[in-house]
């Protein structure tokens, strides 16, 4: 999970993203273990003697350092969790709600439940079309993530593990629209000629990125287009309507008849005579 990994393997952090977080581990596990010692021992040599005093004050340091240090260390684990938490809780969800409804009644029941629901929802069109589009957000989630991390990945001057906040997806009837707050180190000119990376990271036609907020810099809409919603032909009802209010009993005016106008009959205009200069 952590340091190098070996050909053929797959790593949850990366190596320089790991390295990053043990350096801060140590430095934070210094820091907590100082400013705790002191406080405790500060505090505890009022009612104590002044050597328990101080070593109350060690062991607390070093308790509280440690805690702190090991959630710095795991935090980039922790955060991958935390990026797959939906579809973790959604999983967890099933998988219990399905053994908690076999022991109470048939372990057939959930089968066929779940076989109804995804029935409905593969069978009924319009609900199979929402529930796609609600996917493909979670998917677009996770894509842009890898291909912001490549992105800093690539640029040596970004410090690493700084990947913008991926804040809220929604489905459009052109695709998805998500809202990313980017982290210091990276604007939205370092964005600027990789729509074409992004889009074919979401497996999508097009993307733009544009500011989300004229008070805000860092946040940043990211438009993925999969179709064009304008090239459906649309059925009007105006034509049934007319010919349901058509009476066709009611008189109808008729219609002009033709002049019968030769245009060779019709002389030309004679030019109009302009008056000399005097």
């Amino acid at each position: 999970m952590f340091g190098e990994r070996p050909v053929g393997a797959v790593t949850l952090v990366e190596t320089p993203v790991s390295r990053s977080y043990a350096q801060k581990a140590r430095v934070a596990f210094l820091v907590v273990a100082a400013s705790v010692a002191l406080v405790v021992a500060a505090t505890a040599s009022v009612t104590v003697p002044l050597v328990l005093a101080v070593v109350i004050g060690l062991l607390s340091g070093a308790v509280c350092g440690l805690v702190v240090a090991s959630v710095v260390r795991v935090w980039p684990a922790l955060r991958v969790l935390w990026w797959w938490a939906f579809e973790i809780v959604a999983a967890v969800t099933v998988f219990v709600g399905m053994a908690y409804l076999s022991r109470a009644t048939h372990p057939a029941v959930p089968l066929v439940l779940l076989a109804v629901v995804l029935g409905v929802v593969f069978g009924v069109g319009r609900l199979r079309r929402r529930v796609s589009a609600w996917v493909w957000c979670v998917v677009v989630r996770h894509r842009l993530r890898l291909c912001f991390a490549e992105f800093i990945r690539s640029a040596s001057r970004l410090h690493p593990g700084r990947l913008p906040l991926i804040l809220w997806a929604r489905p459009t009837p052109a695709g998805e629209r998500v809202w990313v707050w980017l982290r210091p180190g990276l604007d939205l000119m370092d964005l600027d000629g990789k729509a074409d990376k992004l889009a074919v990271a979401c497996w999508a036609g097009e993307a733009r990125m544009v500011r989300a907020s004229a008070r805000h810099a860092a946040l940043v809409r990211v438009d993925i287009t999969r179709r064009d919603p304008l090239t459906g032909l649309v059925a009007s009802p105006l034509a049934a309507w007319v010919a349901w209010m058509r009476d066709e009993d009611a008189p109808v005016s008729p219609a002009m008849p033709p002049l019968g106008l030769d245009l060779l009959d019709v002389p030309e205009p004679a030019p109009e005579q302009r008056n000399p200069r005097r």
